[in-house]
Formats: C-alpha cells, sequence, structure tokens
C-alpha cells in the first residue's frame, strides 16, 4: 500500500498545484495555453523518441508481451466504440475524453510500481511493453478525434490521414522505433537532451490538468466518468490478466503486464484534448477523478491479480 500511495501522491499533488496556481492567478492565465503547446509538440515527442529508441527486448518475452499489450488496447478500444455507438446522443468531445480515459494509461505510476514490486527486471519489462502500447494508442486516440470532432463529426479519410501524419506524438513514436530498429545509438549529449526534455513533460502535463479543473465538473460528466472508470478499473485487469494467461506469461512478466492495465489514463490525454478540439473539461475531471480513484482500486487489483 505504501508503494501505491508513494506513486500516486505526486500525480495528485501536481495536479493541486496547477489548481492553486490558477485559481490564485500566481502565473497569467495566458501561461497555461503556452505550455499545452510546449508540451504537445516538443516535451513529450522527446519524452517518446527517448523511451523507444535504443531499447534492447534480447532473450525477453517479448512476444508475449506484445500479444497481451494490444490485445487489451485493441478490446478497450472496441467497448468505448460500442457504448459510443449505443449512445449517440453523446457529443464528439466527450466521447474523445470517454475513450482517452478507457485507453491510455499513467505511465509514470506504472513503471513506478514495476520497479518497486519486481526490481529492475519489472521496471524494463513494463518499459517494454509501454513502448509497444505506445503507437497503437496515439493511433487510436488521434483518429478517433478526427472522426468525431469538428465538422458534423463525419468520417472524413482526408483529415485522418492529415492527422496522423502531422501528429508530433506520433512522429515521435515512429522516429523512436525507427532508431531502434536501425540499431544506430544517439550520442550521449542528444539522448540525455531528449530525457531531459522528457522529464518536464510530466510534470507540465500534471499541472495544466489542475489548472483546467472547474468546481463541479465531476458531477456534470458523470457518465463518461462512470464508464471511464470501469473500462479502466475492471474491465482492462481482466483482460490483461486473461491474456497474460494465455500467452504463457509468467512472474515479473505478467506483473508489469498487470500494472500497466491497472492504473488511471495519463495526464497527456489532456493536453492532446485541448489540441485538437476535445471536450477538455470532462478530460480534467476523468483524470483527476481516476487518479483519486486509483488509491483505492489500485491495491485491491493487486492483491487479487498479483
Amino acid at each position: 500500500m505504501i508503494t501505491i500511495v508513494n506513486a500516486l501522491t505526486p500525480v495528485l499533488s501536481l495536479i493541486l498545484l496547477g489548481f492553486v496556481i490558477r485559481r490564485s492567478e500566481f502565473i497569467s492565465p495566458s501561461f497555461w495555453p503556452s505550455a499545452e503547446r510546449l508540451t504537445y509538440f516538443l516535451l513529450m515527442p522527446a519524452a517518446l523518441i527517448h523511451s523507444l529508441a535504443g531499447k534492447n527486448i534480447g532473450s525477453l518475452p517479448w512476444f508475449g508481451i506484445l500479444v497481451s499489450v494490444e490485445g487489451v488496447v485493441a478490446a478497450s478500444a472496441l467497448l468505448v466504440v460500442v457504448w459510443g455507438a449505443a449512445n449517440r446522443g453523446m457529443g464528439g468531445g466527450v466521447f474523445t475524453s470517454l475513450f482517452q480515459g478507457s485507453v491510455r494509461f499513467n505511465t509514470f505510476v506504472a513503471l513506478a510500481l514495476a520497479e518497486s514490486l519486481f526490481g529492475r527486471d519489472g521496471l524494463f519489462l513494463a518499459a517494454l511493453g509501454a513502448g509497444f502500447m505506445i503507437v497503437l494508442i496515439n493511433v487510436l486516440c488521434v483518429s478517433a478525434f478526427s472522426l468525431t470532432v469538428g465538422s458534423g463529426g463525419g468520417v472524413d479519410l482526408r483529415r485522418l490521414g492529415t492527422d496522423l501524419l502531422h501528429n508530433p506524438l506520433i512522429i515521435g513514436c515512429v522516429l523512436g522505433i525507427g532508431l531502434n530498429a536501425s540499431g544506430w545509438q544517439l550520442p550521449a549529449a542528444v539522448d540525455g537532451t531528449l530525457a531531459l526534455a522528457g522529464k518536464a513533460a510530466f510534470p507540465v502535463g500534471l499541472m495544466a490538468v489542475g489548472a483546467a479543473y472547474r468546481a463541479g465538473n465531476l458531477a456534470l460528466h458523470w457518465q463518461p466518468l462512470a464508464v471511464s472508470c470501469g473500462i479502466q478499473f475492471l474491465c482492462k485487469p481482466v483482460l490483461a490478466w486473461s491474456l497474460t494467461t494465455a500467452t504463457g506469461l509468467t512472474g515479473a512478466a505478467a506483473g508489469a503486464v498487470l500494472l500497466l492495465f491497472s492504473v488511471p489514463t495519463s495526464p497527456a490525454s489532456y493536453i492532446l484534448s485541448r489540441q485538437m478540439g476535445g471536450d477538455h473539461d470532462s478530460m480534467a475531471s476523468i483524470i483527476t477523478a481516476q487518479t483519486c480513484l486509483s488509491f483505492v482500486t489500485l491495491p485491491v487489483t493487486v492483491w487479487m491479480l498479483l
């Protein structure tokens, strides 16, 4: 329990700090849109390139991890699409918040827990699984925005292709995977620069979530919040357990995969929502609520599944 509290408290504290700074007007309100753009176009791509480039998977059970994590992500996305089709009265912006709140995961919390519970091996296995998921998750999320937000929410394949090709998160993923596949190692100075820039993405993104939060939003957005929490904290852990069992993963490898699907959604969801025209109010509510709720759900999930 202490491990989980230690991993989640910094996340919630930075959200609270952003909320206090915004309400106190210690910083000009015009700062936050600029901070969001900086995070979206520079800091987050740097983090993705650094995390995906140069990982040597060697003799690890990478195929079982790949099948497990991609299977859970695809199944989660399908659940959201089915629910959205049955509830057509929901706006496209709210749907994108529900989609991200059900598909994305908080990498920081997952990796911190993996290292605390399984040591350095667990950390590397969790990072490997996260790397496999990043491209698919970003493609799915950008596609959700392109197909549901915009002129009438119609299907615009040209816009979808343009959004995918120009999205900085996907570009970061492709560059990182390309470097990994080529076997070319980044110079130490470049890798260090990317790592340092990537570390800034997390605190800035969390404070932006807190700055955007509005009192009463939890009650206002109760439906997407309830559905996303059900998928995030119930469906995904069960799916992960089923697939790790089916692929024969055991020990730290299975535990790392289960942790990836037991944590709250990513703060990056809010930045993407702001930049692509989603409903950022509902997204901020989902991130905040899931982070708080995970203080209860994570100990139960870890006890039951690990």
